[in-house]
């Protein structure tokens, strides 16, 4: 005889009706923790669960891995069971209704060292790594931390809907949020020399990171393009163009800590960001702002480093005609601990201006969350690090409560304790 779980999953409408009038639990937990609402969330009806929504069923529990059903809808790419459970407020991901469970991952056994690592590292190193990861698993599952859905989202439609309810876009997966903005994207993507179109003198010519002359400089050029429109890294761009000597980091839009804004008028605003880490050769943080018109083309905007020192791990907020860019990690030199940078983006000519703000600064914050409250006429800050050295790696501390920048007056202050 099926489970209740079963006849949600597998049955008709008709049959659930019947066994939830017979007295099932619509809260009834089966393997994993998974509720009914779970199930017909697996099975992609809409109409189970506004069948198990009228009987009560609870939309915010949370199976044993702390996953809930906007989360399954989500992993699933249900789109419309993601729109019904968000039309109903459930949280997304951020501040869950219930305390977050602790998680027991299973040991996995140890792998041989692979093939293409043999040489560069000794069995014992890959053993440790192993051994490592394996406690990172356990630490994970001892303090899980909220889990954002929207970097589960896998297709356009679902990221779509995650944006218009206000989720960031910056938090999707990569190669869903390129797709997004109208640039090809596809995971773990390994061009050839033939997905380029530039020429191996244009790769020579554009294969450094250069600041804008003017405040803006337009700096496309066909091997910047080329990187833009394929997502790929610097290593594998030097991989295509071998035969081409030339010096590292080379310019890369493979990046993170950048921010993509979306306009108004459909158009998409990427700022900044990095790639790789510090102790790569490709290592570099940029400065440079691409805006995007959704549909595939680009333009490439340069500053002068004085005007825009390198941005990354900043936050993004539209306000009107102008994008607030807020903090950053930034080069070593850069940083100023105390001090929080705010930077001001034009729209109208795409030109950069530096913002002088006062009062009780949030400190040299990055990480970070910012949203703008247009009845106060404030961008609220809060979360993230704050850096307290200009050494490298940052010295950093946990950035507590909230801050608020008050456009009006440009100061900052903090209000008592509230959510974000």
């Amino acid at each position: 005889m099926p489970t209740v779980h079963e006849i949600v999953a597998e049955g008709s409408l008709d049959e659930v009706r019947r066994v939830l009038a017979s007295g099932a639990d619509p809260d009834s937990p089966a393997h994993c923790g998974q509720t009914l609402l779970m199930a017909a969330v697996a099975s992609g009806s809409i109409d189970k669960m506004k069948l198990l929504l009228e009987q009560g069923a609870d939309p915010e529990l949370a199976d044993d891995f702390n996953r809930t059903p906007l989360g399954n809808a989500v992993d699933h790419g249900f789109v419309e069971g993601a729109e019904l459970l968000l039309g109903m407020g459930v949280d997304r991901g951020h501040n869950p209704k219930y305390p977050l469970k602790p998680v027991e991952y299973p040991e996995a056994p140890p792998t041989p060292l692979p093939t293409d690592l043999q040489g560069l590292i000794s069995p014992e190193e890959w053993a440790e790594t192993h051994a490592s990861a394996q406690e990172l698993l356990q630490e994970l599952g001892d303090r899980p931390k909220p889990e954002p859905v929207i970097e589960d989202a896998g297709s356009v439609a679902m990221l779509r809907l995650l944006v218009d309810y206000g989720e960031d876009l910056n938090q999707a997966p990569e190669h869903v949020k390129r797709q997004f903005i109208g640039l090809f994207g596809e995971e773990e993507y390994q061009p050839s020399r033939e997905d380029f179109r530039c020429t191996e003198h244009d790769f020579k010519r554009g294969s450094q990171r250069r600041f804008g002359l003017k405040n803006p400089s337009r700096t496309n050029n066909p091997f910047w393009d080329d990187m833009i429109r394929l997502g790929v890294d610097a290593c594998r761009a030097s991989s295509v163009f071998s035969s081409v000597s030339v010096s590292s980091p080379v310019w890369c839009f493979d990046r993170f800590g950048d921010t993509i804004t979306r306009l108004l008028d459909g158009r998409f605003v990427q700022v900044g960001g990095e790639h790789e880490d510090y102790y790569d050769e490709d290592f570099c943080i940029y400065n440079d702002v691409v805006v995007h018109d959704g549909a595939g083309g680009f333009d490439v905007y340069g500053y002068p480093r004085k005007v825009f020192p390198p941005t990354d791990f900043h936050t993004a907020t539209l306000v009107d005609r102008c994008v607030y860019l807020i903090g950053c990690l930034g080069y070593p030199e850069d940083r100023r601990p105390g001090f929080t940078p705010v930077f001001r983006l034009r729209l109208d000519d795409w030109g950069i201006e530096c913002v002088e703000t006062h009062g009780e600064m949030p400190g040299w914050i990055f990480r970070h969350r910012a949203a703008f409250d247009p009845d106060a006429n404030v961008i609220r800050v809060s979360g993230g690090s704050v850096a307290t050295s200009a050494g490298l790696p940052a010295e950093d501390q946990l950035s507590s409560g909230v801050a608020e920048l008050d456009l009006t007056t440009l100061r900052w202050r903090r209000p008592p304790a509230t959510g974000l």
